[in-house]
């Protein structure tokens, strides 16, 4: 449990960075302004997922839903709506992606770069265990594309949930705000514009000493998404939406602390970062920035190099400050090393600016935010030369893994729109698509965009060179996916035009949309709902000679050609999409390379097309597997070696699927 929450707490500074080499601070050419939506209000979702339990039955769950209600929406009052929402009793094909997200990775789905939407969607998650319910709550801002720590409770009786659960919620509200671009920052101070500032006092959210972490926000090149509704379908964004969407990024190491609170809706704020330039203008539109649910407490910090957890020798030091880096340090400012850590000898109210030395000089130097008792890790390399290339390292696996999540969450996207369709709900299926379609490209341009930066510092070693192809065979096998679905989406919005025509017959819709769905069906290589599809179509056309004659040759092509074919199928398709464990990997290679050998001597495309949605969330596990484990333990650390040699292996074998596949057609009919 505390590994994990030290990965929390560690994922919200990101990844690594070079802290050495610095640039000097240089007035931003700030171009384009972003709107700060001064008067628009915050659409906050809670969205409860409760565990299948005895003592989280129905009536338990709609009087919490009452009572975080009753305890948000006041708190919260004219500067929005809170809603509340109950995955359980919630039709799935009325979930927003990020739900299903959700659901399918848990809370590290919203950590995945998407599309600013404007929507606050906070997940409380509900156990109930050795009788004793246990509450995690974690949230995604819309409005800035950054995420909340995860939160822990424990609540003894049923009637405690929903007040123990508001405030659980309720202290990462997080108040929004834009960078104004109308007094250029400084490398100390900034100016922020509260979100919905202008719709009332803001003082409840917002106080002196709180702090801030920040996102540099980027335009894409597609139309922006539907403006954001309520439940009820009221409009809560501007009626007039931006032209083009929106998402962000995280900006590393780098927080704004609250000086002034004005009445106008207006922060003062320090700015505290690791780098000389903390806010860059690049190709960004600007920044915008959330506060976190600071509190005060010690600060337990784990240092860790390339080769693991640091140990104190060679003059290290660590010592940290509330006022600032340069601050004069007293006794009590200095870190003692206890089993493994450097441990304050006292509280820090909010944040931390902690400086890390190893003999004279000025050290490399963290702002780090307090949101709890969990241990945090920072990057620190004993030997300079190394700085750089660990930070490229961490910056690379950090890309890897984006884009891994990218590949899934377009798996799930392509599967939700073919049961769209198969339940005949086009427009939505169509919707649906297009969303998909908008956080490919969103997650393609940026994940491109950060790679080509990685790769100016990036050094010549095999791990580094390993981790870039990784990344481009990800992003080449994402960007074919995207290039279907493109395909596809023209379709759908021919079958919806139709539908929605009054002089079109129902039937014709339906078997545009039934052609719809074999289509996509077929290009993942899903033969057998494929053929139900064309049953299904040729009882709407049972005189239809050419839909038959496609079905029978599909079905004939499919026959497995021998035993041995009809083996590596089935080990292919529904025993190894089953592997969880490091072993089970490890064991699965020889197998697994049989069985694709196989399918390729008999040119069976159509498995190896569903293979590689298999591979997509075959990585992901992978990466699951290597962030829990401790580099610190020497039994963890061999671990963490074997799975990226198993990455390594599944990757060359994934291309040779890839190459094979090309040869073929996408499968459409």
């Amino acid at each position: 449990m505390m590994q994990r929450r030290e990965q929390n707490v560690s994922n919200m500074i990101r990844a690594c960075v070079t802290l050495i080499v610095m640039t000097a601070w240089l007035s931003p050419a700030w171009g384009q302004s972003l709107d700060a939506e001064v008067k628009v209000p915050y659409l906050w979702r809670v969205v409860i997922q409760a565990s299948p339990h005895p003592a989280l039955g129905s009536t338990v769950r709609q009087q919490m839903e009452r009572d975080i209600l009753a305890a948000l929406q006041p708190a919260l009052g004219p500067l929005g709506t809170v809603e509340v929402i109950d995955l359980a009793s919630t039709p799935r094909d009325k979930w927003d992606p990020l739900w299903q997200q959700y659901e399918d990775k848990g809370f590290a789905a919203l950590e995945a770069v998407r599309e600013l939407t404007g929507i606050k969607t906070h997940f409380l998650r509900v156990d109930y265990v050795d009788g004793v319910y246990q509450l995690q709550s974690r949230q995604h801002d819309g409005f800035t594309g950054l995420v909340s720590p995860l939160r822990y409770q424990r609540v003894t009786a049923a009637e405690w949930l929903g007040r123990a659960a508001g405030l659980l919620l309720e202290q990462d509200f997080g108040l929004c705000g834009t960078i104004d671009i109308s007094s250029e920052p400084t490398p100390e101070t900034a100016k922020v514009i509260v979100r919905g500032g202008q719709l009332g006092s803001i003082d409840h959210w917002v106080k002196v000493g709180d702090v801030l972490a920040v996102a540099q926000v980027f335009k894409m090149d597609h139309p922006a998404p539907p403006p954001a509704r309520t439940a009820t379908g009221k409009l809560l964004t501007p009626a007039a939406p931006p032209p083009v969407s929106l998402t962000a990024q995280p900006r590393a190491y780098t927080y704004l602390r609250v000086r002034e609170v004005g009445t106008d809706g207006r922060l003062v704020c320090a700015v505290l970062s690791a780098y000389r330039t903390p806010l860059p203008p690049g190709r960004g539109l600007g920044y915008r920035c959330m506060k976190l649910g600071t509190r005060e407490g010690p600060l337990a910090i784990r240092l860790v190099s390339k080769e693991g957890s640091i140990r104190p020798g060679g003059q290290i030091t660590v010592r940290a400050s509330e006022t600032g880096f340069q601050a004069n340090p007293s006794p009590q400012d200095n870190f003692m090393f206890q089993d493994g850590l450097f441990r304050s000898q006292r509280p820090y109210a909010h944040l931390a600016c902690v400086v890390i030395t190893q003999g004279p000089g000025t050290g490399s130097q963290f702002p780090v935010p307090i949101l709890g008792n969990d241990v945090v890790s920072l990057p620190f390399e004993t030997d300079p030369k190394r700085v750089e290339a660990a930070t490229v390292i961490q910056g690379l696996i950090t890309l890897s893994n984006r884009v891994a999540d990218a590949r899934n969450a377009q798996v799930i996207c392509f599967q939700a729109v073919t049961e769209l369709i198969k339940k005949g709900k086009n427009e939505e299926a169509l919707a649906r698509a297009q969303a998909g379609h908008r956080n490919t490209q969103v997650a393609t341009q940026t994940i491109t965009d950060e790679l080509e930066r990685w790769r100016e510092q990036i050094d010549k070693t095999p791990e580094a060179q390993r981790l870039v192809n990784n990344i481009q065979q990800h992003l080449t096998a994402l960007k074919k996916a995207d290039e279907n679905l493109a395909k596809h989406i023209e379709a759908l919005k021919a079958v919806v035009e139709q539908e929605n025509d009054p002089k079109a017959a129902a039937r014709d819709v339906q078997i545009k949309a039934l052609i719809t769905r074999i289509n996509i069906l077929l290009a993942r290589g899903e033969v057998d709902e494929a053929l139900n599809t064309y049953d299904q179509l040729l009882t709407l056309a049972p005189d239809n000679a050419e839909i038959r004659q496609r079905r029978d040759k599909l079905r004939e092509e499919w026959q497995p050609k021998s035993p041995a074919h009809a083996q590596a199928r089935q080990y292919l398709l529904k025993t190894w999409p089953g592997v969880a464990t490091t072993a089970d990997f490890r064991d699965s290679l020889p197998q697994l390379g049989t069985a694709i050998d196989e399918c390729i001597k008999q040119g069976d495309h159509y498995t190896l097309r569903q293979l590689l949605q298999h591979f997509a969330v075959a990585v992901v596990k992978l990466n699951e597997l290597h962030d829990r484990l401790d580099p610190n333990r020497d039994n963890e650390r061999k671990e963490i070696e074997e799975i990226k040699q198993l990455g390594a292996s599944l990757a060359a074998i994934e291309k040779k699927v890839q190459d094979f596949v090309s040869r073929f057609s996408d499968g459409a009919r």
